[in-house]
């Protein structure tokens, strides 16, 4: 016999519990989704971050001037069937050239130079050629002046050669060539046979020597080249040494001059006042660093000197030297004011005390008078002399002419 069985109901509830039986599987899968939101929702910050954090940077760069504008084209792309933008197949060919950063200056840029005022002229333009030469078994500083009119002259006019030896504590320049122009035969010697002989040079030597001179046209010369100067005055036309004072003992062993003073070289704290003349000879015939005295009559003030060389006239002094430094001595023609500044062609200034700067014009040929400013312990050398004037900072002194 055939029995059938109503197995709905056995059904449900073999479905029932084949549901709940999935219950954990679809709760797994349900939490694996959610992770995978979050997961893709963070990254699509983080990206947004990103990219607004380099914008900055970029807009900053462009700011600050660091960084070229680069010139790029954005690559066409593409939407997956997920919604997620997808980049096409990158073309190396293609690449947009990566920005370089501009660096920034690190020097200000220099200024132009100031236009040059058409109102200042400039006279008095000289330029200097210099050369150091062994001669005679000595170095010698040869110094070659070039006289301009202005610094846009294209040629100098007159040139000349000279250079400077230390004889006896004193610096003498020793003038060697004069050029009167380019084009014209140069003149050699200018300095006297007195002051070449003091430097140990003749005539012919001192002409040798010139043969050194460097001129900026870059001539050069031999001795015999030189044409003599028809101004150059002898020994013997310089001022003559004065006759001796009536009284003198010849035995003293002391050449006494009157009328005359020597220059420099006083002893420290000089002078020795209240004595006589006689007396201030004895003291420096006791001393043997003493070579020399000046005796001033009017205020009886003895100065013991340790040197005599150049001797310049005043009438309030006498001189007496010591017979070992009587050919040392040269009686200079300069003549001195107080309270008296000159007008002239200055050539020289420097910082030195009166003294010296009475030796300084009266060594040089090319100094006719000095200004001396006590203040400032100022000397001014001057090559022409034209005028004087009232000042009472100043003492000065020309050379005077057949003095």
């Amino acid at each position: 016999m055939l029995v059938r069985h109503n197995t709905a109901l056995l059904e449900q509830a073999v479905g029932l519990v084949v549901k709940r039986s999935a219950i954990p599987t679809l709760q797994a899968e349900a939490a694996a989704q959610e992770k995978v939101a979050k997961a893709a929702a963070f990254r699509r910050m983080a990206t947004g971050g990103a990219i607004a954090v380099a914008a900055i940077g970029i807009g900053l760069g462009l700011k600050l001037g660091l960084w070229q504008k680069p010139q790029v084209i954005p690559p066409p792309v593409t939407v997956s069937r997920t919604g997620i933008p997808e980049p096409l197949p990158e073309n190396k060919a293609d690449r947009s050239t990566v920005p370089v950063p501009t660096p920034r200056p690190t020097q200000a840029p220099i200024p132009p130079a100031p236009p040059k005022d058409p109102g200042v002229v400039t006279v008095d333009f000289t330029k200097f050629a210099n050369k150091t030469v062994d001669f005679q078994g000595e170095r010698w500083e040869l110094v070659s002046g070039h006289h301009f009119k202005d610094e846009t002259d294209n040629s100098w006019d007159t040139a000349w050669c000279y250079s400077r030896r230390w004889v006896g504590g004193v610096e003498l320049n020793v003038e060697l060539v004069n050029r009167l122009g380019p084009d014209t035969q140069p003149v050699s010697p200018i300095s006297t046979p007195e002051t070449l002989a003091q430097v140990g040079l003749t005539d012919t030597t001192a002409k040798q020597l010139a043969t050194n001179c460097a001129w900026l046209d870059g001539r050069t010369y031999s001795a015999s080249d030189y044409a003599t100067d028809p101004r150059r005055q002898p020994v013997a036309s310089s001022p003559q040494q004065p006759a001796m004072p009536t009284g003198q003992d010849p035995d003293s062993g002391f050449v006494v001059v009157t009328g005359w003073d020597a220059i420099g070289n006083d002893f420290p704290n000089m002078p020795i006042r209240g004595i006589t003349a006689d007396e201030c000879k004895s003291a420096c015939d006791r001393d043997f660093k003493c070579l020399a005295v000046t005796y001033n009559t009017k205020y009886q003030a003895c100065f013991m000197k340790g040197d005599a060389s150049i001797l310049v006239k005043s009438e309030d002094s006498v001189m007496a030297a010591k017979k070992v430094v009587e050919s040392n001595l040269h009686y200079s023609n300069l003549v001195f004011a107080k309270n008296t500044e000159i007008s002239g062609n200055p050539y020289w200034s420097g910082q030195m005390r009166y003294p010296d700067c009475i030796l300084q014009c009266a060594n040089e040929n090319s100094c006719q008078g000095f200004n001396f400013r006590s203040k400032e312990m100022a000397c001014t050398l001057l090559s022409s002399v034209s005028q004087s004037s009232d000042n009472s900072a100043v003492a000065s002194g020309i050379k005077s002419v057949g003095n």
